[in-house]
């Protein structure tokens, strides 16, 4: 601890703590190494920090430990109850006697605060050794067994002792009889505190090095030439850093690694989800981000290599195996000093804003801790990004760069990690690892079956430590994590093991803590770690999930989505073997007393998974454990703490390696038990890292939610909120069809000033219908069931679309009526042209009468009709035409946005044109039929397969009876068509949904849709052709030549008058009016015929029933699960009709 009572984070070596020495001379009756352990240890915990002849095995005789100095250190907590010394404080414990071992005894004289010299008596060479000490620097305690038969030859000695090195008194502790151990320990603790409240210099180890060569000892690093040589390159490397800050280091230094890498993830991301279009077509955008994707890498193509990594790759390219080794360690050890002196300054910074509640600081403080983290795997992950940079494009590649997977695989059998997963990135080089496993796979003779194991679990609850214990690697460990993502060591599997546990390899994945609370502050945070957690345990046989008691709340959120995220990703074929480790639960019953909490978990997670498996309509998903194999009562382990008491003086607890070991020898067993599963090789094994990850990326719902009750809580929301719209939509598409024909029947003169009158009705109507859905939205979150305060944070989202939709909504308005004007000036654009063709007519008649009024010949047709084609040609060119809509694009757009929470993205963007699809009979595939529906089908994929044709035919059939109706109104394609389809195609779903699954209805979507995109695209063309000016003026063009030559031949016109007006404008008009009129009455006409079978629901379906059982024919009981039969007697009734009188029949 600092003297501001701060927690302060150092190297042991390079900390300058006061070092106090403890020696004996001769053969002293005082146990110093006891005595000691009695000092270090406070009232509530007792550990033997050195060996005595005291405790079990104590009496062994000596062979190599006497002249070695052990040495151990007293740390404080804070706690003045339990802390020792109220500052931290080294203790050095020579063994042997002092006086044999001269040069060891000199070293410590010169390097320690205090010396403590344990004695009996001293004869003349200890007396002469003890004198050349008066002097030094040092303080020199005697520490002297005072017994009560003690001879005075040994009295003597011991006050020759005293004068000699002018010893204080009280700096001589006595050991009487009367005095028991813990007393006279407690004296010699006093003293120490004594000798720390002085004003004493403190050395640190590393600065003790100059000293022990001075005396002739050696040291181990200057002694080893790959250690002194691994040492230079690493300082070498650390002099690039200098003084700059981590973060500009690493943005000149380490380029590849930064807001390019980390834009790519994203873009890579986009181009799965495609969730910020806008209103930009698909392809378009996706053509975008391949641009900026292929800009960005030709940036990264650029870069030349920085000197820092050209230091670093030669190092490890030339240095043979211990060398490297030395030179990773150096690395490690002092990028772990760069990086601690901002850290803990950024901590102290944190703490200061914590306290003033500054969230946004925090943020922002929270980004610059993981910014400022500098380790070994940053210089491998820029290694990684130049090999991935360097391979893209056609620039030649170096030699250099083309050797490093080779050097990674290199390192990897070293027992190094290599990252799998770029946590700051949230992405993986997939080129990179792929051919640095590639390489190993090929080192090992490609004999390399693997067998994945996987640690996850809550920051700060043990994973890596419990990996390291298990199998003896090296993680990295340490107080909170600075470094993102998943590591990987490949642990090899002896020769007598590969048989029975069927593996070359045990791939080991070690993941960063989840849901750590510096990362809650980041915006992605539930994604990052919902898409961690669902790849790691995707990827592996075997996962263990680490669970704290006091954050199993945490890692049960993200089982939930991990497993909602298996739901959704077809690619997920395996079952992956968990185990909960439970930490920091002792006991000896605690297997027993938890079989309460073991269930209750189980409970939720059964729940959950059943709550997931309805949201993605898997009805044969009921447990937890078809998704991940689970047994409750096998697969649950109970760890103590790793520690025996309060850190950091406190030991490790003997029985967490023991129950940690029983893990390990079960969970082998288990795995050698199964001799049905083959495990892949690298090859097989890198192809599931591409199509998971693939998976991962497409994913664009689930990862955003806390767990499944939350997603949940969101869908449901969403089919609220989207029945609410298209209530809005519906009303406002009402209101607008009525303002048109108001328009389209309005007369021509004040158009402009009505069309604004009903532009502010209809933005009345908008402005009441949102107020509408605020109330619902309002009144839905006061709701105390279905989860809705799990979704609170979503409110102002909805509320935004609210606002979105209304501002659609006016634009609607705001174009239709518009285009409503415009037609309507056309038409008034017609019939100008027809008044001004009239009177050009009459004028052009009266000037050939004058102009041959005494010629008896007369004018030909042909030159009437000339004179006609040029009057015509010149009034078209001022007349333009109508713009068409592409129909099956926006058909295709709103198809994608009904599956918008759903896993088909992938499948809907690899649709080029939708008119293809539909345009034979919907077949059904082999992916269509669930396990359960060929079950019920007794096993016979033919019965499975017909039952789902007949529901196909009857949706289709039925929705496109809707494609019908739309397609024969004489009006433009509105979008509003196609919702009315979607809607009646997942309405019909809805009624099959234990007997479907996705791929069924994706591609039964596809083909009605397809169907519609025809239907509708035919409709608007039909509507430009009878709608648009010109050619409505071409198709009467020959009526006007003949009223122009019959004026000139003053021909009788009433009798073809009469009969144009007959076709042309009352038949339409009848027809159009007993079009829309007819359907009510019908129904009328029904009901009052038939009110026993049609005049309620409940008595027609008696009638249907009835009329079942009297017909012994299945194929029609079979047909009213699809509405044939129901729509057949409907229009058999209705064919009944014509049997009706005449009269009534003209009445209708």
């Amino acid at each position: 601890m600092s003297e501001s009572k701060e927690f302060v984070e150092n190297s042991v070596v390079h900390a300058k703590i006061p070092l106090i020495s403890f020696v004996r001379l001769n053969n002293c009756s005082l146990s110093k190494s006891h005595i000691l352990n009695q000092v270090l240890n406070n009232s509530e915990q007792q550990h033997d920090f050195f060996c005595h002849r005291e405790m079990i095995g104590g009496s062994a005789s000596r062979l190599i430990s006497n002249g070695m100095v052990e040495i151990c250190w007293n740390l404080p907590s804070g706690n003045q109850s339990i802390d020792v010394f109220p500052e931290a404080v080294a203790i050095a414990n020579l063994r042997g006697d002092a006086s044999t071992f001269e040069t060891q005894f000199r070293f410590l004289t010169k390097v320690s605060a205090a010396l403590f010299v344990f004695l009996d008596s001293a004869d003349e060479n200890e007396q002469r050794l003890l004198a050349s000490l008066r002097g030094i620097k040092p303080e020199i305690f005697l520490v002297v067994n005072s017994q009560r038969n003690m001879n005075q030859t040994v009295k003597s000695s011991i006050e020759t002792v005293i004068d000699a090195l002018q010893v204080e008194r009280d700096h001589i502790i006595l050991k009487s009889q009367k005095v028991n151990l813990a007393a006279f320990a407690k004296m010699i603790n006093s003293s120490i505190k004594t000798v720390l409240s002085g004003s004493q210099e403190s050395l640190s180890i590393d600065s003790m090095k100059k000293t022990a060569q001075e005396l002739g000892l050696a040291i181990d690093e200057i002694q080893s030439k790959a250690c002194v040589s691994a040492e230079a390159s690493a300082e070498k490397v650390m002099k690039t850093i200098g003084v700059h800050p981590v973060t500009d280091y690493k943005k000149t230094q380490l380029p590849l690694q930064g807001e390019n890498w980390k834009r790519l993830a994203k873009i890579e991301k986009e181009m799965c989800r495609l969730k910020n279009s806008g209103e930009m077509s698909l392809e378009k955008y996706k053509v975008q981000l391949q641009q900026e994707k292929d800009e960005i890498w030709n940036k990264q193509s650029q870069y030349k290599m920085t000197s820092t990594m050209e230091i670093f790759i030669d190092t490890l390219l030339m240095s043979d195996d211990t060398e490297r080794a030395f030179f990773l360690k150096w690395m490690g050890l002092k990028l772990d000093m760069q990086s601690r002196k901002h850290i803990s300054n950024l901590r102290r910074k944190y703490k200061d804003y914590d306290q003033k509640k500054d969230k946004a600081s925090i943020a922002k403080l929270d980004q610059e801790l993981l910014n400022c983290s500098l380790g070994i795997e940053h210089y491998m992950r820029e290694m990684g990004q130049l090999y991935e940079s360097a391979s893209f494009g056609s620039n030649k590649i170096s030699d250099k760069i083309l050797n490093l997977p080779k050097l990674a695989a290199k390192m990897l059998l070293a027992g190094s990690p290599l990252e799998l997963l770029d946590g700051d990135a949230s992405n993986i080089p997939e080129k990179w690892v792929s051919d640095v496993l590639m390489e190993l796979h090929r080192m090992v003779g490609q004999k390399s079956r693997l067998l994945v194991l996987t640690v996850l679990g809550v920051q700060s609850t043990g994973k890596s430590t419990l990996l390291n214990t298990m199998f003896g690697v090296q993680f990295a460990v340490g107080s909170g994590r600075c470094t993102r993502g998943a590591y990987m060591i490949f642990l090899p599997v002896d020769n007598d093991l590969k048989e029975e546990l069927l593996c070359d390899f045990v791939l080991l994945i070690d993941t960063e803590g989840l849901k750590s609370p510096a990362l809650a502050q980041l915006q992605d945070s539930y994604e990052h770690d919902n898409e961690l957690a669902t790849f790691v345990i995707g990827l592996s046989d075997v996962t263990i999930i680490n669970i704290a008691m006091e954050n199993s709340t945490e890692m049960k959120d993200v089982l939930q989505i991990a497993v909602h995220a298996f739901l959704r990703m077809k690619e997920v074929g395996k079952k992956t073997v968990c185990h909960f480790v439970h930490q920091n639960v002792g006991g000896v019953s605690a297997y027993n007393k938890n079989l309460t909490e073991r269930k209750q978990l189980m409970d939720q997670l059964n729940e959950m998974t059943m709550i997931a498996a309805e949201m993605e309509k898997k009805p044969n998903i009921k447990k937890f454990k078809d998704v991940l194999d689970y047994d409750v009562e096998k697969n649950n382990w109970y760890i103590p703490g790793l520690w025996h008491g309060t850190p950091p003086m406190a030991p490790v607890n003997t029985g967490y390696s023991v129950a940690v070991l029983d893990f390990k020898k079960t969970l082998l067993g288990v795995l050698k038990a199964r001799k049905d599963e083959e495990l892949s090789q690298i090859p097989e094994f890198l192809q599931w890292i591409s199509s998971l990850w693939k998976a991962v990326k497409f994913e664009n719902f689930i990862f955003s939610f806390r767990n499944t009750l939350v997603a949940q809580a969101y869908d449901n929301l969403c089919k609220e909120f989207s029945d609410w719209e298209w209530s809005f939509r519906r009303c406002i598409q009402s209101l607008l069809t009525t303002e048109i024909v108001q328009i389209s029947n309005s007369d021509t003169s004040g158009n402009a000033e009505a069309v604004e009158l009903l532009e502010k009705k209809a933005y009345k109507e908008v402005s009441l219908q949102t107020n509408a859905i605020n109330a619902k939205l309002k009144e839905y979150y006061k709701k105390k069931d279905r989860h809705v305060y799990l979704v609170e944070k979503y409110k102002t989202d909805f509320a935004n679309s609210i606002k979105g939709l209304e501002n659609e909504m006016k634009a609607e308005v705001q174009k239709r009526l518009a285009a409503a004007l415009e037609m309507r000036g056309n038409k008034k654009k017609l019939a100008d042209i027809h008044r001004k063709q009239t009177a050009i007519i009459e004028c052009q008649v009266l000037q050939l009468l004058q102009n041959f009024k005494h010629r008896r010949d007369e004018v030909s047709d042909e030159e009437l009709t000339a004179e006609f084609e040029k009057m015509w040609k010149r009034e078209m060119a001022n007349i333009t035409g109508l713009k068409e809509v592409d129909v099956p694009a926006d058909i295709l757009k709103q198809l994608r946005e009904s599956f918008g929470n759903r896993k088909v993205m992938e499948d809907l963007q690899k649709i080029q044109d939708l008119t293809k699809y539909g345009q034979g009979e919907f077949q059904v595939k082999e992916q269509h039929i669930t396990l359960k529906n060929k079950f019920h089908s007794f096993f016979t994929q033919r019965s499975a397969k017909q039952e789902l044709e007949n529901i196909a035919n009857g949706i289709i059939k039925f929705c496109s009876q809707t494609i019908k109706q739309h397609a024969q109104e004489k009006c433009d394609y509105q979008s509003t068509f196609t919702k009315d389809v979607l809607v009646e195609i997942d309405e019909q779903l809805q009624k099959e949904r234990s007997k479907i699954n996705m791929a069924f209805e994706l591609d039964l979507n596809l083909h009605i849709c397809g169907i519609a995109s025809r239907k509708f695209r035919e409709m608007q063309k039909k509507f430009l052709i009878e709608q648009n000016p010109i050619k409505h003026l071409q198709k009467f063009k020959s009526k006007y030549l003949s009223d122009f030559i019959d004026l000139y031949r003053e021909k009788d016109q009433c009798h073809r008058k009469a009969q144009d007006f007959t076709q042309l404008c009352l038949k339409p008009a009848v027809a159009e009016y007993i079009d829309k009129s007819l359907g009510p009455d019908i129904v009328d006409a029904v009901l009052l015929n038939n009110p026993s079978e049609y005049s309620s629901r409940v008595l027609f379906q008696y009638k249907i029933q009835k009329e079942l059982m009297e017909k012994p024919n299945f194929d029609d009981f079979k047909s009213t699960s699809y509405n044939t039969m129901l729509m057949s007697k409907i229009g058999y009734t209705i064919k009944l009709l014509n049997a009706f009188p005449t009269t009534y029949l003209c009445q209708i």
